[in-house]
Order: structure tokens, then sequence, then C-alpha cells
């Protein structure tokens, strides 16, 4: 049976005129520039745009990057039904008053939103966009006080970190006295070494961590322990077996098995597993995690203030909420140069830092509208039945947050294009999923 999306999004491009160190855009250095087909734009546009409730145009680039990106929008505009909303991401300095008059005047935008840290110029050094505040805020103050300004939502869109979490209830009120109508907040993607130690939140669920903050200061010694005392059962076994012994041999006390059992019984009621080794890791950072949510109150106190939509990520994620954000919208995302991708975190080839480990992620492709039509992609079988299995993730997809085997350079975690229950995409440990990251749709 055909279906369609709900949610197209496409990356316009994946160039960028500037180059933030915590994005991914940042560290390319030979990597192709490519700019979505205005042709392909227009036959997608006739192939599926009237069926659609929303177009996403971003991706690793700067939309606006484009040479043709209004002719984009009006592409759009002209194919989608009077109700669906189309929804740009962009940082805001190619976003000059000409271009949000013609904007504006066709209508050709429903949702803006501006990706920033900040909306006042610092001479402090940070991670975050480097950008200059004034040009940008600029823009949106025009915007926001064009004749037209209620055909549209215009929001503000920032990733949380380390060396900038004390700002955020600052950004909050800022954005609130300029009059916006939302703020989205997410973590920071460790794409580097440098970044994970940034990141304000842990791949360990909540559902683990009660189980694992018993374990104290001794979680080494249970590691060690257990694996000392099943070592030793098992000689014991090949010892009798070598040399035919018929009497048993009276066990020792094993009181680390005993202990390690007695928590992976209640974490299996929960349906987790325990990763010690990452908890004795993190338990330090973990605690103070507790800052971060101080933070986060002040933010929803201010947000209320100004009657604005505040859409904050978790920071100890929820495993029983695992949901892949692309499936569950029933979204398509196709790169600037054709290929019609799995999600944002697929969008192109990367390596990251988690969990105590490192790991190069290729990119990953359904195929290419360069080659054959969206449609016959969208619902080739291998493409349904991704979808189908990522419905019911905690089902179907392993967590490698909760396992102790991805903290200590298990072959999936490292290089492996499958995860360890053999599904073909490595969607086991995706922060997307956890709303700890988000995706913008």
């Amino acid at each position: 049976m055909t279906s369609f999306p709900k949610i197209i999004q496409i990356e316009p491009t994946n160039s960028c005129n500037y180059s933030c160190s915590m994005c991914l855009n940042s560290m390319w250095k030979d990597n192709e520039r490519t700019f979505f087909s205005v042709k392909n734009f227009e036959n997608l546009a006739k192939e599926v745009f009237t069926e659609i409730n929303r177009l996403v145009l971003y991706g690793m680039g700067e939309p606006l990057m484009h040479p043709q990106f209004l002719k984009l929008l009006e592409i759009a505009r002209a194919h989608m039904s009077e109700e669906a909303k189309i929804f740009i991401t962009t940082n805001g300095s190619l976003l000059d008053q000409k271009t949000i008059d013609v904007i504006m005047d066709k209508n050709l935008v429903d949702e803006i939103g501006f990706s920033c840290e900040t909306l006042f110029h610092s001479q402090e050094t940070r991670i975050g966009h480097s950008l200059n505040e004034k040009n940008v805020v600029d823009n949106i103050k025009y915007l926001l006080e064009h004749p037209l300004r209620h055909q549209f939502r215009v929001g503000i869109e920032t990733v949380v970190f380390k060396s900038n979490a004390k700002q955020l209830i600052q950004l909050v009120q800022n954005s609130g006295e300029l009059g916006v109508d939302f703020i989205s907040v997410s973590h920071l993607f460790p794409y580097t070494d440098e970044l994970k130690d940034e990141i304000l939140y842990t791949m360990i669920t909540k559902e683990a961590l009660p189980i694992l903050e018993e374990v104290g200061e001794d979680g080494w010694d249970i590691i060690l322990g257990y694996t000392q005392e099943q070592f030793g059962e098992k000689m014991q076994i090949e010892y009798k077996n070598q040399y035919k012994i018929k009497e048993n041999i009276k066990p020792k006390d094993r009181p680390y098995t005993i202990k390690y059992k007695e928590l992976l019984k209640r974490a299996k009621e929960k349906n987790v597993l325990l990763n010690i080794p990452l908890y004795m890791n993190e338990k330090s950072r973990i605690a103070s995690l507790h800052n971060l949510e101080e933070i986060f109150k002040g933010c929803k106190k201010v947000a209320k203030e100004y009657n604005m939509d505040l859409y904050l990520p978790e920071i100890i994620p929820t495993f029983s909420e695992r949901s892949c954000p692309y499936v569950s919208t029933d979204t398509a995302i196709i790169r600037s140069d054709g290929e019609v991708m799995p999600c944002f975190k697929y969008l192109w080839y990367h390596s990251y830092h988690l969990s105590l480990h490192k790991r190069e992620s290729s990119s990953f492709s359904f195929g290419n509208i360069n080659e054959k039509p969206f449609m016959e992609i969208w619902n080739d079988k291998r493409y349904q039945r991704f979808r189908r299995k990522m419905v019911d993730m905690n089902k179907n997809i392993p967590f490698c947050g909760n396992c102790s085997f991805s903290s200590s350079n298990c072959f999936y975690v490292i290089e492996d294009t499958s995860d360890c229950w053999g599904n073909e995409l490595f969607c086991a440990e995706c922060p997307y999923s956890l709303n700890l990251t988000r995706c913008l749709l």
C-alpha cells in the first residue's frame, strides 16, 4: 500500500558562511559543497508536496546560502495546501531586510527559527555560534516588527553546554523582551573529543540510575570481583573434568556475584541493563547535572512570564520513552545532493564521542531522487522495513547507554554498520531518540 510522509525535510545546501566549532560543518575540509537542484525540488513538489503537512528547510548548511533559495520557497508554496506549513532554520546573518520583505509579502514562510547562543555580543571565547550578534538581532527585530508579523512564528534555537549554560536564562529573558514565540533548546552532539567534555547529559537512563547509585564506591570491586569469581568457578569445572574428579568441589562464597545478580534482577524488572563502567566514570558529572535542572526551572519561569513556548531536552533520559523523531512523525529527509537519508544524524559521515568511546559513523542512503522518484524510494521495502522496526525501538533496537560492553570498546559501537541485534542501521546509541539532542521538525 502506497503511503506519503507527513513531513519532508530538505537540506538546501551543506555550505555555510560560518564555521562554528560545535558544528560538523566546521570540521569538513575537502567535502564537496552541494546545492539542492531547483529542477529536483520542482519535481518533488509536483510529486508529493500536495500531500504533506509540513516542509522543513535546513540541514548541515545555512539554507540562505542557496543562490535560489527564494525560488525554492515560491515553488513550495505554489504546490502545498493552504493548511501546510513551511519552516526554515537560519543563523540569521543573511536574512536581511530585503529578503524578509520578499518572504513576508509573498507569504513564503510560516515559521523561522534563528540559531544562536546569545543575543548580545560577548568577548568571551565560547564553543557556540561564531556570529555577528548585532547583525542577527537587527534582522530578528525587523522581522518581529514587520506589518505582516501575524502571519508567522519566530523562534530561537539554541544549544546548551557547559561553557554557556549560565547564559541560558538570560537568553530566554532577552528573547522574551524581543517578543519571540518559542525557544527550542538542544544538548550538544559531541563530534570531537573536546566537545565530549562540554556535554551536560548522560546516556544512563532514569530507570537504571537509581540501581547504579546503590553501587556507590564499590562499582569496580563488583565488576572485578564478579569476573574473578566466575573465572575461578569455570577453572574449577575444567580442573574437575580434566582429572575426572567425581565428587563435587565445594564452591567458595561469591559475594560479588550475588550482589551483581541482585542488581541485574532489579534492572531486568525495569527492562534495562546496567552500565557500571560508565556510571563509575560519570557519577561525579551526573551529580553536577542538578545545576542544569535548576537553570531549566529558571528558564520555564521566565518563558511563562512572556508567554513563550519553551522546548527543553531531557538531562537524564527515560528509556521507556525512547523514540525516533523521524519515524514517529512520518518525516523523510533529503540531502542537498538528492540522497534520501534516515535522519539528521545520518545526513553526513562523522565521528562522535559518547559513553567512553569514539565511533566513526557513516552516512546511509535509501536512494537518490536523481535516479528514481522519491515515492518509489519512500515505499521501497527496505525503507518500509526500517520504519516498521523503529516504531517500537525498545522492542527492536538495542540500547548502548545501559550496556557495559558499549563503554568497553565493543566492536559494534566502534565501527560496525549494524547493531548487535543485526539491524542494518546503527540507531542503538542515538541521543536524538532520547530527547537529549533535538531534531527541529
